[in-house]
């Protein structure tokens, strides 16, 4: 990855659009130097914020890095231009902030509008990648080849980086080289064969609960000498498995037996019961048919004794179902006399409406006349009224017209007076100018003794002099030209004048003729037209409506009249017809009394008491007879069935059954404890042998999985505290301390290098296996890292970090990383080890490409030729490229 330009918006401390072009810097060593808080370190984390969305440091994200220098209308983003494997990329990216909005609020008050964050990545085609800024990121590490962490530790190494992972415990670095290398599959093995272990162990005490837990529901049988061995295994923590299921076999063998001779028992107690419930149930049913007879004997007669008043009812029904059938022909007569009745009232209040009403409508009548012969009166006067009101309405419209009109003349007119007097004025000027200027022209001629062509005179005391200043004939005459065409335009916007004047005057005379002729003086205003406008249509809306509604009211009693006429007749008619049908309905009522052999209309009323209740009267009648002839007939049959029988006498019987059944129940109840006893026993047995046959296959996998676990793990008592991750990782550790050694024994003349601690002499308390030494060459003598000083702690740190990316691009899939950036710590070395520092940078520089140092080291500046100095203003920093 090679920079090729950078642009930085309101961004850290550039205020404005700043722009960096690295194509000027093609390869080599270059020195980014500036003052304390210029913006150096804003340069690599404008570039890891474009490419990761973070900071280089990562102590600030995007969000942070608005300038505070910057103006309101200035967006902030970073545009980064890179190119990869010979392909040119750009990203763009912003972060989310506020800014001042474009309005106010009503109060004056700056309105702040949030600006939302974005990204985007214009791949080298020219297009633009489409997706969601997840996918976006996801795309930028793709092309690179690696992740944020990996790339601020091998590609921009932010200040104060350098000694995390020198200084780091082995716990520390184990996190760093577990980001950088991805081995946290190794940990997953790891922390999977902890889990497995663990599950296996909780399913061994499981196995445990579950044994006791069954054993629990063994119950043997007591004063046999398995009960007192099976209660020793119950308060064993881990009872034997082969004795346990030897002594539970012999306690179901005993229960099995037990358990058939009970059942033996039972089914004996049960033949006998069946036997004595057979007889029982025969002597019962005879029993059972005489008490059924006696019963039959006393129904019948309690029907007898109910003979009377049956007889009684049956008169009622009688008379009422003949009474029924006259009072139907009787309620019909009646009904027809009602309705007679209600028809003559009818009648009588139809004509008193019909005379009432008819008198009222002649009173209308005369009414509608009067309000018909007034609207026909009136409604042409408001008709005219209005006519004439409607016609001189346009006029004010017409006069606002010829007023703005006369106006716009009246204006003209007096500019274009202005103006020919003007005219006028300049050519007279000119003309007496011009005139006067004759005379010099005349005299300048004369001679002494030559007569005057004006005056004749021969002597010329004092002669007119040329002034020089005067206008030729040719300008008076295009003033004269001037001014006679501003006459013509004079005399034709006056004829404008007078027209829009005549006109306006007589429209104006038009409505005050209009306005006498209609309220008697000369002046009436437009508000004035309108509203007699609206109070004649009124009052002419208002006669029309009176007279409609007057005229309808009349119409609809008209026909209310002719309608009760008619059905005054009609009513008349049906009268009449109503009159006929009750004479017949009461001829049909005597003749049916006398067809049902009522000798008097007074015998017929009586009767008439009997027709409510006749039906369930009826009903009852029916069910008497019919259980009369059922009581009869079962009688019968229930003599013929006990003929020839005795009642039986059961109860030595009964006892007997009592007793069977009774011991019966106890020895069933007695047989089905011990069924279940058994069943339980045997359901045990059964899931003891699983649960033991289980223990053996779960104790082998917990031994093998625990012993790999605690390998894994690094939790082997009396070893080294070193897990698989970390042992995987040591061979990275080594391959880094290896590259990092062949640039340190060049920056320290071969004074010293550092190297893995062994695992021999590792420490057996807490996570080891990544400790850092230092090995001296010199004396042959090993001592921690932490004891080197400043100078030879950043020369360490240094190879570390340059290691560190050698191992991390061979490892990330053979990385093209043409660009490195170092922030700072130079300040710490001395000269020699300075010169031997840049020498292995600018070794680097020709492998990679470009390595870019920010530094306040004077003595850097002298040293490196390409540098990009960051000058810091009131108005933000600004960047510029410098070759010396």
């Amino acid at each position: 990855m090679r920079p090729v330009k950078l642009t930085m918006s309101a961004f850290g401390s550039y205020a404005g659009v700043e722009e960096i072009d690295f194509t000027k810097m093609q390869h080599g060593l270059f020195l980014v130097t500036g003052d304390t808080g210029a913006g150096k370190t804003t340069i690599f984390d404008a570039i890891t914020y474009a490419l990761y969305d973070r900071t280089s440091g990562g102590s600030r994200d995007g969000n942070m890095m608005r300038s505070q220098y910057a103006a309101d209308d200035i967006e902030t983003f970073v545009e980064y231009v890179f190119s990869y494997r010979g392909q040119v990329y750009t990203i763009r990216r912003n972060p989310e902030y506020m800014r001042k909005g474009k309005r106010n609020y009503a109060d004056g008050s700056p309105r702040l509008v949030k600006e939302l964050t974005k990204v985007s990545l214009i791949l080298p085609d020219g297009s633009e990648f489409q997706g969601k800024k997840k996918e976006v990121d996801h795309k930028i590490e793709e092309i690179i080849g690696l992740d944020v962490d990996q790339f601020t530790q091998i590609a921009m190494i932010a200040q104060g980086d350098f000694l995390k992972l020198l200084h780091a415990e082995s716990k520390e670095r184990k996190r760093i080289f577990s980001r950088i290398f991805q081995t946290k599959l190794y940990w997953q093995v790891q922390e999977e064969l902890k889990e497995q272990a663990k599950r296996l162990y909780i399913s061994l005490e499981d196995n445990t609960k579950d044994c006791l837990r069954e054993m629990e529901h063994v119950e043997p049988f007591s004063g046999e000498g398995e009960a007192e061995a099976w209660k020793g295994y119950l308060e064993l923590k881990l009872p034997p498995a082969q004795p346990v299921m030897d002594t539970l076999k012999e306690i179901c063998r005993q229960g099995k037996i037990r358990e058939s001779e009970a059942e033996k028992k039972s089914l004996d107690l049960q033949k006998q019961a069946e036997e004595l419930n057979a007889v029982i149930r025969s002597g019962e049913e005879i029993n059972r048919l005489f008490l059924q007879r006696q019963q039959a004997q006393e129904k019948q007669q309690q029907l007898e004794a109910k003979k009377e008043e049956i007889e009684r009812k049956r008169r009622e029904v009688d008379l009422g179902a003949r009474a029924e059938k006259v009072f139907i022909k009787e309620k019909q007569f009646i009904k027809t006399s009602a309705e007679g009745k209600r028809l003559k009232q009818q009648i009588l209040d139809t004509k008193e409406w019909l005379d009432k009403e008819g008198k009222r409508a002649a009173v209308e009548e005369k009414e509608v006349q009067t309000a018909a012969e007034e609207l026909q009166r009136m409604e042409p006067l408001w008709q005219k009224q209005i006519m004439r009101l409607d016609d001189i309405l346009p006029r004010y419209e017409r006069i606002r017209r010829l007023e703005k009109a006369y106006a716009q003349n009246l204006g003209k007119m007096q500019e274009v007076l202005e103006q020919c007097r003007a005219a006028s004025e300049e050519y007279e000027e000119k003309y007496k100018r011009f005139f006067e200027e004759q005379a010099g022209i005349l005299a300048k001629e004369l001679k002494e003794g030559s007569p005057c062509p004006v005056c004749g005179s021969t002597t010329h005391p004092k002669k007119a002099e040329l002034s020089g200043k005067a206008p030729d004939q040719k300008a008076v005459e295009k003033a004269k030209e001037k001014r006679d065409k501003k006459e013509k335009e004079r005399t034709l916007i006056q004829e404008t004048f007078q027209e829009s004047k005549s006109n306006l005057e007589s429209e104006r005379n038009l409505l005050k003729e209009a306005a006498i002729e209609i309220q008697g003086s000369g002046e009436i205003s437009e508000v004035q037209v309108k509203e007699k406008l609206d109070q004649c249509r009124t009052r002419l809306r208002d006669q029309k409506t009176k007279y409609q509604r007057k005229e309808k009211q009349f119409r609809e009693l008209k026909e209310e009249l002719k309608r009760r006429s008619g059905l005054l007749e009609s009513q008349e008619a049906q009268l009449g017809e109503l009159f006929r049908k009750e004479e017949e309905e009461q001829a049909d009522f005597r003749q049916e009394l006398r067809a049902q052999d009522f000798p008097s209309e007074e015998e017929y009323q009586q009767a008439k008491a009997w027709i409510n209740g006749r039906e369930e009267k009826e009903k009852h009648l029916k069910e008497y007879e019919a259980q009369s002839v059922e009581v009869k007939t079962r009688l019968e049959m229930l003599k013929q069935q006990t003929e020839g029988r005795k009642k039986a006498d059961l109860t030595s019987e009964k006892e007997r059954l009592f007793k069977v059944q009774s011991a019966q129940k106890e020895q069933r109840a007695q047989w089905l404890h011990l069924h279940s006893q058994n069943q339980k026993n045997q359901d045990a047995k059964k899931k003891l042998n699983q649960y033991f046959e289980a223990r053996g296959d779960l104790t082998a996998q917990y031994e093998m999985v625990n012993n790999l676990s605690r390998t894994a793990n690094g939790t082997l008592s009396g070893s080294v505290k070193l897990d698989f991750e970390t042992y995987v990782q040591r061979k990275y550790f080594k391959q880094i301390i290896h590259a990092a050694n062949r640039r340190l024994s060049k920056m320290t003349s071969n004074e010293f290098i550092l190297q893995c601690r062994e695992i021999k002499d590792l420490s057996s308390q807490g996570q080891a296996g990544l400790d850092l030494d230092v090995y001296h060459m010199v004396n042959d003598s090993v001592r921690d890292v932490k004891t080197l000083s400043g100078g030879e702690s950043f020369m360490a740190s240094l190879a570390m970090a340059l290691g560190l990316a050698d191992i991390v691009q061979n490892t990330a899939g053979a990385i093209s990383l043409e660009t490195m950036f170092v922030d700072e710590g130079f300040g710490s070395l001395d000269d020699a080890a300075r010169e031997r520092a840049i020498q292995i940078l600018q070794e680097l520089a020709g492998e990679k490409g470009l390595v870019g140092i920010i530094s306040h080291v004077n003595e850097l500046k002298e040293q490196i030729e390409w540098k990009l100095v960051v000058t810091k203003t009131e108005q933000g920093s600004h960047t510029k490229w410098v070759f010396d």
